[in-house]
């Protein structure tokens, strides 16, 4: 498990996150989205597989196919939700 901020530039709002590494960045995906919908009591706008996680210090989008190990993501880091 790795403890992350989730920044959702839409809503101006930064989340912290204890997520599994050895999970699809796109399940992590679906899952931060709902549960940040039942938190705010709001609803995706569009589609949730068009949603993307971006790891902006290192300019670089997460590819939804892989886990968040295998995308380099690690404790402490700082992505977005767009």
């Amino acid at each position: 498990m790795i403890l992350v901020e989730i920044y959702v530039p839409s809503m101006e709002r930064k989340y912290e996150f204890r997520l599994n590494e050895d999970v699809a960045a796109g399940v992590i995906i679906e899952e931060l989205s709902s549960v940040i919908c039942q938190k705010e009591q709001c609803r995706v706008c569009g589609k949730v597989n068009d949603l993307m996680l971006l790891l902006p210090e290192k300019s670089r989008i997460i590819s939804s196919g892989l886990s968040l190990y295998e995308n380099g993501v690690k404790s402490g880091d700082r992505l977005m939700l767009i």
